[in-house]
């Protein structure tokens, strides 16, 4: 929706930089080109960039001021239960001057308190809410950790907050944070919670709040966390329903979550990539308001899944729109995605049709689309999250048990074995599993002696899920689009989280070739409720998300890098660095050529159209 940036001095006398706020405001244009505002008086400066949505008129202009102009609010994403909670404060008394969803939540935190307010509102948040009178900030960012903020404190008290990193460079030098690289390049695929490239420079962990108070003193703590979704009564409740009905109740969440995030007053798209998670998403909503425009990132090649995307969408007869988009983008693209993504994005090198296809949203006159993303970590939509055929949580007939693993060994189908106790391995990756290991116990605190049905979607929407969700943010605001996620609204979670693993993963003869586990259908509740939407042919289509065989057909020579960042970073002779690209996997050069590209572009804010012609001029793809 928007960005923002501010900076906090407990000294009330201490002046503030009007130029260096214009320069950060510029810096944020993408995430907001409709309007531009900075607010600076003596110990505090609020910029803000807005992407309007709700209430499109100047307005809803922030930073938002309540009449007395004793509480400010910057504020970045959608509360899609806005008016029902203005309809309750309004039965109170409270007068509205706006119909904007800001306005809302300015109220609430004024009249309900911060604790209260996160609690009541439902939607994806980061916020700064200043108490001008007492001289106090508060900063909050939502459960899942849809929308950034980042947070420095660079000394005397300052805090310097904001959407995103780039704008931050009016008022801290850039360092590089050498414990987050090094984690990349061993086999760590991105930062670590709370964590980023930059020395200094943290992202609020999800759920977070934080309180700075008049002198300076910070405070923090988790309000929401995943791990609270587990709840022993739903556990029970949902275990008595017969599988219909658990696939009625999956559909009824899932509308209504769509009904309520299709709710704007700027178009709002959706993205189809083929599969069954954007598929039900575009169905639903095309149900909801026939008017749409699809959108769709055409991977050229063998991966391509145009065809699915286009059949669906003239079924429904909306408005398809697709991007190609060819081995060539992936190396004149690297530079911009770099620039909005942040740190290298090895993990997910799909960030380039995902950059294409938000381009041509905006382009087509959209703000914002519905995206398909979470339903994998709700549902078991991965291989990984698949357990054994003798797992006690197996749904198999049992005649059936003593025949299923021969039948795969003998098809050449490998089943993943089931890691449901996040605790294994615990030093592998220890930063991720600690984040592991702290969900876990937040589980077993909600259950008591009970114990959770399911331990890895919990696990799956944590780093897993926040690494897609801050590509979905920072590539479709590159592009001043914002994406929205009705598999991840509350009640939905909730359902997945405390529901039966059978009915997400269950013996079928549909499921015949279609994953890694033969005669297994993964995601089974969302594929039912698939079927009363789209073709089962479409419902029952295996995951493909965004696929990319890029890095496998990347050449990429030593030449490349002489007297480069790497060496610096990594303190490595040219001899060293020459044995170790010698010794590297082509996965791993990639994740070097990335770091290179992100230190020259990100860290020391230098030339990408210089890097893009050293890219160009030494980097080939093999064709297919």
């Amino acid at each position: 929706m928007c960005g923002f940036l501010g900076i906090f001095y407990p000294d009330r006398s201490v002046d503030i930089s009007v130029q260096d706020l214009h320069r950060s405001k510029d810096l944020l244009f993408h995430r907001g080109p409709d309007q531009q505002d900075v607010f600076c008086e003596k110990g505090i400066g609020l910029v803000h960039t807005r992407l309007s949505l709700l209430d499109l008129s100047e307005r809803s202009r922030q930073p938002f001021w309540d009449p007395g102009r004793r509480y400010a609010l910057v504020y970045n994403g959608e509360i899609y239960n806005f008016k029902q909670l203005r309809a309750e404060l309004e039965r109170e008394g409270i007068v509205f001057r706006t119909t904007s969803d800001t306005e809302v939540l300015l109220e609430l935190l004024i009249h309900c308190g911060v604790e209260r307010t996160l609690a009541r509102i439902e939607g994806m948040y980061a916020f700064a809410f200043y108490d001008r009178h007492a001289h106090t900030l508060t900063l909050a960012r939502d459960r899942f950790g849809i929308k950034p903020l980042y947070i420095c404190h660079p000394g005397n008290g300052t805090c310097l907050f904001s959407s995103a990193i780039p704008a931050m460079r009016p008022w801290v030098n850039f360092e590089p944070d050498l414990l987050s690289i090094m984690a990349y390049v061993q086999s760590f695929p991105g930062p670590y919670m709370g964590h980023t490239f930059y020395k200094s420079i943290r992202i609020v962990e999800p759920g977070s709040v934080i309180k700075v108070a008049a002198d300076g003193t910070v405070s923090s703590h988790r309000h929401l966390q995943i791990g609270d979704m587990w709840d022993a009564a739903q556990v029970e409740e949902l275990s008595r329903l017969s599988p219909r009905q658990v696939v009625d109740r999956t559909e009824q969440r899932l509308v209504e979550s769509v009904s309520t995030q299709l709710v704007a007053d700027a178009p709002v798209g959706v993205f189809c990539s083929g599969g069954v998670d954007s598929s039900t998403i575009m169905a639903m909503a095309a149900r909801i308001n026939g008017n749409m425009t699809v959108f769709h990132a055409n991977v050229a090649g063998p991966l391509s899944e145009y065809e699915a995307a286009r059949t669906l969408a003239d079924g429904l007869k909306l408005d398809f729109r697709s991007v190609d988009v060819n081995d060539s983008d992936y190396i004149d693209a690297m530079c911009d995605v770099m620039e909005h993504y942040g740190h290298p994005f090895a993990q997910h090198l799909n960030s380039t049709p995902f950059l294409a296809v938000s381009r041509l949203v905006r382009s087509s006159g959209v703000k914002a689309v519905l995206s398909g993303e979470g339903a994998d970590e709700c549902y078991h939509g991965y291989s990984e999250m698949i357990a054994n055929p003798g797992e006690p949580q197996w749904y198999v007939p049992r005649r059936l048990h003593k025949y299923m693993t021969t039948l795969q060994w003998l098809l050449g189908k490998r089943v993943a074995a089931y890691t449901g106790d996040p605790r294994k391995d615990l030093a592998n990756h220890y930063e991720r599993n600690l984040e592991s290991e702290d969900t876990y116990r937040v589980l077993c605190r909600q259950g008591g002696t009970a114990r959770p049905p399911d331990l890895l979607s919990p696990n799956w929407l944590g780093y897993h899920l926040r690494s897609l969700l801050h590509r979905n943010d920072c590539l479709g605001m590159a592009a001043s689009i914002e994406a929205r996620f009705p598999f991840l609204h509350t009640a939905v979670v909730r359902d997945a989280v405390n529901m039966p693993y059978s009915n997400k993963v269950r013996f079928s003869l549909r499921a015949r070739g279609n994953s890694s586990h033969y005669l297994i259908c993964d995601k089974w509740v969302l594929r039912q409720v698939a079927r009363r939407y789209i073709p089962p042919s479409l419902a029952y289509r295996p995951k493909k998300g965004f696929a990319v065989d890029i890095w496998q057909r990347m050449e990429i020579p030593l030449t490349f890098f002489q007297k480069s960042h790497v060496c610096d970073l990594l303190e490595l002779s040219e001899r060293q660095m020459a044995y170790l690209f010698d010794h590297s996997k082509p996965f791993m050069r990639t994740k070097l050529l990335q770091l290179e590209v992100w230190a020259d572009v990100c860290l020391y804010g230098r030339s990408k159209e210089k890097m893009l012609s050293r890219l160009r001029d030494q980097i080939a793809i093999r064709p297919l």
